[in-house]
C-alpha cells in the first residue's frame, strides 16, 4: 500500500503538473510588474515572459481593450523577432492582458494595418489565448496563429460600424479557415461569432472557462515542446506553402 501511494506521488508530481496562471504567473502578467531577469522583457505596450521552452507574449492596453497603435505594432514586431531568433524557445503564447484579447486597431491613431503587419507566418508555432473582444485587427491576430484557446464569453466580429476595408490577407485568412458561405455571413452582418460557433466552424481549437486560456494553452505548449521540433516545423511549413499557393 505504502509503495502504492508513493508511485501515485511521482505519477502527479511529473505527468500531471498543471500551469497555474491564478498563482504565480497571473500575478506578473496583471500587476505590471517588472522582473529584471534577461528573458523577461517588458516594452512600453507588450510584456514577455519566458517559462522553460515556453515565450508568453501580452499586449498590454487594457484600459484600451489592448487595441493596437503604432508603438504596440512595432513592440509586437520585436518580440516575435525576438521569440523567431531565440533558439531555446518552440513555441509562443499570445493574449491580451484584462480580460480582452484584442480590439482591432486605435482608430486615434490606425485606420489600417501597416503595410506588412501579418503578412508572413511566425517561423515557429504561436497559441492565441482569447478572452473577451477580438475585433478587426484582433480576429485577424487570432487568425495568424497557428491555434486558438478560446475561452467562453470571447467575442470575434468584423465592426462594420466602421467604414475601414478589411485587408485582402485577413479575408484570405478567414475564407481558409470557415469558407465562402460563414466568410460572407460575418463580412456583410458584421455579427458576433461567439465561443461555441468559432468551436464549430473551425476558428477556435478549444473552448475553455472564463479566465483559464492562458493556462490551458501553456499546457498545450508544454506538449507541442515534447516533440521533435525540426520535423514538426518543417511540416508546418509546408502547410503555410500549400495554402498560400491555393
Amino acid at each position: 500500500m505504502a509503495l502504492l501511494k508513493q508511485f501515485k506521488l511521482i505519477l502527479h508530481s511529473t505527468n500531471y503538473l498543471q500551469f497555474k496562471p491564478s498563482i504565480k504567473y497571473y500575478k506578473f502578467f496583471s500587476s505590471g510588474a517588472v522582473l529584471t531577469s534577461n528573458e523577461n522583457i517588458i516594452y512600453p505596450n507588450v510584456k514577455t515572459f519566458k517559462h522553460q521552452h515556453i515565450t508568453l507574449i501580452s499586449l498590454n492596453r487594457p484600459d484600451d481593450k489592448n487595441t493596437l497603435n503604432a508603438g504596440t505594432v512595432d513592440d509586437l514586431r520585436k518580440v516575435i523577432s525576438n521569440f523567431e531568433n531565440d533558439p531555446s524557445s518552440t513555441v509562443a503564447i499570445l493574449y491580451g492582458e484584462g480580460g480582452s484579447f484584442c480590439a482591432g486597431f486605435d482608430p486615434c491613431e490606425l485606420s489600417e494595418a501597416p503595410q506588412d503587419f501579418l503578412q508572413s507566418h511566425c517561423q515557429k508555432p504561436i497559441i492565441a489565448a482569447v478572452s473577451g473582444f477580438a475585433y478587426n485587427a484582433g480576429f485577424d491576430l487570432c487568425l495568424w496563429c497557428d491555434l486558438r484557446i478560446v475561452e467562453e464569453n470571447a467575442v470575434m466580429a468584423i465592426d462594420r460600424k466602421l467604414n475601414i476595408s478589411k485587408s485582402k490577407i485577413f479575408l484570405n485568412r478567414l475564407l481558409k479557415t470557415v469558407g465562402y458561405s460563414r466568410t460572407m455571413d460575418l463580412l456583410l452582418t458584421g455579427r458576433d461569432i461567439k465561443s461555441k460557433e468559432a468551436f464549430e466552424c473551425g476558428l477556435a481549437n478549444r473552448v475553455v472557462a472564463c479566465g483559464s486560456s492562458v493556462g490551458q494553452a501553456v499546457n498545450m505548449a508544454f506538449n507541442i515542446g515534447k516533440f521533435p521540433q525540426q520535423s514538426m516545423n518543417h511540416d508546418r511549413s509546408i502547410i503555410h506553402a500549400i495554402i498560400s499557393e491555393q
